[in-house]
């Protein structure tokens, strides 16, 4: 594998253009570009809950995962804790708009 010297990683204007730049590149050619990072894990996933979609929504949804560069479970599991995020936040105050 050859070496990459000097070169550190380009700017990607989307995912798609990372995904293609990865497809075509090793991670290995650019030794120097990333870090080593500590890693704490956030909680063994231990349930394990079966949901049921018809062929079509499965197929949308394995679409839009390869789109982000995950798995679909992957992508249902980060949708769910969002929207539970979001439903278990305080309400918002509504502030009044000043009309002219």
């Amino acid at each position: 594998m050859k070496q990459v010297r000097g070169k550190g990683l380009p700017q990607f204007r989307s995912v798609k253009e990372e995904a293609r730049f990865w497809q075509a590149h090793s991670p290995l050619d650019y030794r120097g570009a990333f870090r080593e990072e500590r890693a704490e894990p956030s909680g063994q996933l231990q349930a394990l809950l079966a949901v049921r979609f018809d062929r079509e929504t499965v197929a949308l949804l394995r679409k839009v995962a390869r789109s982000k560069g995950i798995g679909a479970t992957t992508l249902l599991r980060l949708w769910t804790i969002e929207r539970l995020t979001e439903e278990l936040a305080p309400p918002r105050k509504a502030t009044a708009r000043r009309t002219a």
